[in-house]
């Protein structure tokens, strides 16, 4: 009876084998379990309906297991997306995390150049979409034009009908009263450029103070931004914004224009403080996707410049000096329709839909001239 307690039982021994085996092993093990069970119902004569419902309890273990592993894993994605958007209200959260993001781009721009998509207008191209042909049948619409007609006190829809939607051009001389960089004289090359100005504006006997925020040259995010389009008559040897504009703000140089377009979406933010919706605009017609800014000094030539723009609504607000405008007809309406020439003076604002335009314009000698232009979607009958 002695001896007989000494001896190991079987049962023990093969629970300790069981305990050391790997996870590896162990799914093995299980795998040649469920093979030899299926050999042996096959060899049993069981049909392939009635093994389904022997093997229904365990496909069911299984299926709530992977649906408890998605649920988990969805939970924990909600989770943490509702952390991550709760800490980028933060702005030093935001700050970080775009720096971050940008040095990552950076360093996978020679794995993969992602500039090109990064200034695309539409993510995928819809095939379906062509852009509208102007034929001989439209240039009934401009035929009849001699001048570009002067407005003030316009409506919304006044405008709309008389024409935008008949792709008339027109200038609101008080398009931009209510503007505070309207309303004082301490405004100029320097706020686009460099240096922070102080407004003093009178309104109604009350005398405020306003700091007009600095652009370029002090803004890091605008910094590092790269103009879709940059014209000058000062070669900077690039399409660094930067490098021209500390090029412009030396007093030694003299006779110079400019025209870029701000398509970076931090660029056309931080060019909004300078304007606001015009009054006769409706609510309804969305922001501007696109601005330009067109600057100049004491430059004089003869030639226009010619300003590339996408089809849609067009305002062209003169905030200092003055400039000369060409509206030329497009292709084939520039036998039927004439050119239409016209000053815009400080203050004035020229609106159209350029479906039917090209602009260009001249600089008006022995001025300095500033001049902010946006680009906005425009569907007939807004």
């Amino acid at each position: 009876m002695s001896s007989s307690k000494c001896v190991k039982q079987p049962r023990k021994a093969y629970t300790k084998e069981q305990h050391e085996m790997t996870h590896s092993e162990k799914l093995r093990l299980i795998d040649d379990e469920l093979n030899s069970f299926y050999k042996y119902c096959q060899q049993a004569g069981f049909t392939e309906e009635e093994m389904d419902i022997i093997c229904q309890p365990l496909v069911a273990a299984m299926r709530r297991s992977w649906l408890q592993l998605v649920f988990r894993g969805t939970l924990v994605l909600i989770v943490l997306g509702t952390l991550a958007c709760l800490a980028a209200q933060l702005d030093f959260v935001g700050t970080h995390f775009t720096a971050l993001s940008r040095l990552l781009l950076i360093k996978v721009l020679p794995i993969w150049n992602w500039q090109p998509l990064y200034y695309e207008n539409c993510m995928i191209n819809n095939p379906f979409y062509n852009d509208y042909t102007i034929t001989e049948e439209d240039c009934v619409t401009c035929e009849a034009l001699e001048t570009i007609d002067r407005l003030s006190d316009v409506r919304y829809r006044n405008l709309v009908d008389n024409y935008l939607n008949r792709d008339a051009p027109a200038i609101i001389t008080d398009a931009m009263d209510s503007w505070a960089v309207m309303n004082t004289d301490y405004f100029w090359f320097d706020n686009i450029t460099h240096v922070n100005k102080i407004i003093i504006a009178q309104r109604i006997s009350v005398i405020f103070s306003k700091t007009i925020p600095c652009l370029y040259l002090e803004n890091e995010r605008l910094m590092e931004t790269v103009p879709c389009a940059l014209t000058s008559n000062l070669r900077t040897g690039s399409s660094d914004l930067a490098a021209f504009l500390r090029r412009v703000h030396a007093p030694e140089v003299a006779k110079w224009f400019v025209h870029w377009q701000n398509c970076d979406i931090n660029a056309v933010k931080v060019l909004r403080k300078y304007y606001q919706r015009p009054y006769f605009l409706s609510s309804t017609v969305s922001p501007a996707h696109f601005n330009w800014v067109l600057m100049s000094s004491d430059y004089n030539s003869p030639s226009y410049k010619k300003v590339e723009l996408d089809s849609g609504l067009i305002a062209l607000a003169q905030l200092r000096g003055a400039t000369q405008l060409r509206l030329t007809p497009i292709n084939p309406c520039n036998s039927s329709c004439p050119e239409l020439i016209a000053d815009l003076h400080q203050g004035e604002m020229l609106v159209f839909t350029n479906v039917m335009w090209t602009l260009e314009y001249a600089p008006m000698r022995g001025l300095d001239n500033i001049a902010i232009l946006t680009e906005t979607v425009w569907e007939e009958d807004t």
